[in-house]
């Protein structure tokens, strides 16, 4: 049986990490709190711009923060230059976005047409006809962010179209040899060309965040329930 001798004063090393614990899960708490309240602001920002008039190329590209814009511009797309965007879900199936870029008056913008179903073999990636003559397009402007843990294979090939697993506006700019606009125009769902358009501005929406976050917190109070147990049943012994 331990004595008061064998058993330090203090567990000075437990408690240290336990605060660590405490202060890594009450940050990431935080953190999805935040999350949440940007989702938010970004939703907002979304339904307010949803009921402004489409503008025009120009006048996104002049605009600081060009996500979730109503845009409408003339354009011909690239027929023989279009590109896919792999592992795209929609309704439990795989597929993948289909990327063409366009050229306009004022430059090449990438208009992603939407989703296609992928066919039963990876090898072989989907064929479509699309218009080559000018129209007008319109839909919702969208700024793509590379993600670094995705490493893109694409590469030159004359074989079109080219697979891809990201957005990276300068790597398509290589493939086509012109350089894109920094934007992408997402289809708008009633235009007449193109493919399925169920466009979710936000991944994640804010309750998940909360969600997250009391799941946290909820960790964090239970690493100090448990230290309080646990300090509590070492006094016991200590007193025996």
């Amino acid at each position: 049986m331990a004595n008061k001798s064998n058993l330090p004063k203090h567990p000075y090393f437990a408690t240290f990490l336990v605060l660590v614990a405490v202060i890594i899960l009450c940050s990431l708490g935080v953190w999805q709190l935040q999350r949440a309240q940007q989702k938010e602001v970004r939703l907002q920002q979304i339904e307010l711009r949803k009921s402004n008039n489409p503008l025009a190329l120009e006048d996104v590209l002049g605009q600081q923060d060009k996500r979730d814009l109503p845009i409408r511009f003339t354009g011909k797309l690239m027929v023989n230059k279009p590109f896919l965007l792999d592992n795209r879900i929609e309704n439990g199936q795989v597929g993948f976005h289909v990327l063409v870029p366009a050229s306009t008056d004022l430059g090449v913008v990438l208009v992603n047409l939407g989703w296609i179903k992928s066919g039963q073999y990876r090898d072989k990636l989907p064929k479509f006809d699309l218009p080559a003559y000018s129209q007008v397009f319109y839909g919702t402007s969208a700024v793509p962010t590379v993600n670094p843990m995705v490493t893109e294979t694409a590469a030159m090939s004359d074989n079109w179209p080219i697979l891809l697993q990201s957005i990276d506006l300068s790597l398509i700019s290589t493939f086509i040899d012109a350089d894109l606009l920094p934007m992408v125009l997402q289809l708008d769902p009633e235009h007449p060309i193109g493919f399925s358009r169920n466009w979710v501005a936000v991944v994640m929406a804010p309750e998940k965040h909360y969600a997250y976050a009391v799941q946290w917190f909820a960790l964090a109070i239970a690493c100090v329930i448990i230290y309080i147990v646990a300090l509590r049943k070492r006094k016991i012994r200590k007193d025996v």
